[in-house]
């Protein structure tokens, strides 16, 4: 039985196909990974893609029992045909692999966080590939090295530092590599609850995403916007996606 994972990837040179998911001709030899959220019904399951697809696998051998209503999950698919048009579905598809995402709130630093807290978050090198929002989570795409201990992922907002100065909340992506030694530049996806973000009349947040590179400079350093109630047309869709290494995986806490 295969067994759901935190995700935890060694990131190699990715191949790519164009990809088309609205194209009615499919074949076995194509898939696609996809970020998204689980929906649990009696005795199955369904995924909707951060991109607002409904997957309904036909083909699977992940069991219902292993998953959670609202699990945010990264699914490896082949699509095997569109629905018909009553269904509340879009596609039927074949789950080669349904791996979970780290799915944790924002870690706050307050005048009162204690250094030895704020150390064990750590400040190691960490590169934010993407980052979008699905509901209330904001989704982080990112890659660090490592590659033979758990290393621990947190996105943190400091109340000592909470705003740029044009108004934007800033949330700094922290590492801490446990000592562990850059064997292999590894991959991950993390989405962080930002709702308590949420305020009175407004209809949006702004927030300033950034991380810190091997050199100890902030990278990313962008600025993206938090809609209530709404769903972007955005998330990770990568078509035959082949790393140059076999994937690995293990825990990101």
């Amino acid at each position: 039985m295969k067994k759901l994972l935190l995700l935890f990837g060694v990131m190699g040179v990715l191949m790519f196909t164009s990809c088309n998911d609205d194209d009615d001709s499919y074949s076995l030899n194509n898939f696609w990974l996809s970020s998204g959220t689980v929906t649990k019904e009696v005795g199955s399951f369904y995924v909707t893609t951060d991109k607002g697809k409904k997957l309904w696998p036909s083909a699977s051998d992940i069991s219902p029992t292993l998953l959670n209503d609202g699990m945010r999950v990264l699914v490896n698919y082949t699509i095997l045909g569109n629905t018909n048009p009553n269904s509340t579905y879009d596609y039927n598809v074949k789950i080669n692999d349904l791996s979970q995402i780290l799915t944790k709130p924002v870690f706050e630093f307050t005048a009162e966080t204690s250094v030895a807290v704020v150390d064990s978050v750590g400040n190691d090198a960490v590169t934010i590939v993407d980052a979008w929002f699905t509901g209330n989570y904001l989704n982080v795409e990112f890659e660090y090295g490592g590659g033979s201990t758990v290393h621990f992922i947190n996105l943190v907002y400091d109340q000592e530092n909470p705003k740029t100065d044009n108004g934007e909340f800033i949330l700094e992506l922290k590492h801490n590599k446990n000592q562990d030694q850059y064997n292999y530049l590894l991959w991950g996806i993390a989405s962080f609850d930002v709702s308590s973000f949420k305020l009175q009349d407004a209809t949006k947040v702004d927030f300033l995403i950034r991380s810190k590179s091997k050199d100890g400079q902030y990278s990313y350093n962008k600025v993206v916007s938090y809609k209530y109630g709404t769903a972007e047309a955005a998330g990770l869709l990568k078509s035959n996606y082949m790393p140059n290494k076999a994937s690995e995986f293990s825990t990101i806490r």
